[in-house]
């Protein structure tokens, strides 16, 4: 409803032009929810399903980002492979929203719940994305430097999470300790850390998905 009504309302005369920043986006709303999903996870479920949503997440991704990739390009040769790859890779991520929401109508077992919440969010497709559409751009694509890229961006934004989250927790229990917590000030704390985590993640350029 409420995409429809943005639709109509943007067509009135009135309506001013409005252009969204596709990395506010990411911020304002990728940051937030998977934070959440995150938080409420099983926690046990998911370390027991750890290597395959792993492999879900890597291998599946640059699976679907080669196959749409190629299979596009061979089939509408005007569309270059790199833009064809990129189209791939921003089809790859599953929805870790999704999945909670659909989790229930689909009759998912527990363990299959698990291993695709784990993998919508070890799965960040758009570093995939970024280098396709970089090669789009300069016409130059290198699969070694890309891959080293990819290693460091997946592992560095979930070391930099790690180590973000217990500063963090450490904060939490000596603020507690010393009894100043309060209702007002954990909440926005917890409405931060997602934020900060996803923008401190991508100043040093690794994942912000995985390090939220």
């Amino acid at each position: 409803m409420q995409i429809a009504l943005g639709a109509l309302a943007s067509q009135l005369p009135f309506f001013p032009n409005v252009t969204l920043d596709p990395e506010l986006f990411m911020v304002l709303f990728i940051a937030p929810l998977l934070y959440l999903e995150a938080h409420e996870i099983d926690k046990s479920e998911l370390l027991k399903s750890v290597k395959l949503s792993l492999s879900l997440a890597i291998g599946l991704a640059i699976a679907t980002m080669v196959a749409v990739g190629f299979a596009l390009h061979a089939v509408w040769p005007a569309i270059p492979l790199a833009a064809a790859l990129a189209l791939g890779a921003a089809l790859g991520p599953t929805d870790a929203v999704a999945v909670s929401s659909l989790g229930k109508e689909a009759a998912l077992t527990q363990r299959q719940t698990s291993v695709l919440k784990g993998e919508s969010l070890f799965n960040d497709a758009s570093v995939g994305f970024q280098f396709a559409i970089a090669a789009a751009v300069s016409g130059v694509f290198t699969v070694g430097d890309s891959a080293a890229q990819f290693v460091f961006s997946f592992f560095g934004g979930a070391i930099f999470g790690l180590a973000v989250g217990m500063v963090a927790d450490l904060l939490f229990e000596s603020l507690r300790s010393f009894g100043w917590e309060t209702t007002t000030s954990r909440i926005l704390m917890e409405l931060f850390l997602p934020f900060i985590l996803y923008l401190g993640a991508e100043a040093v350029h690794v994942s912000g998905i995985l390090s939220v």
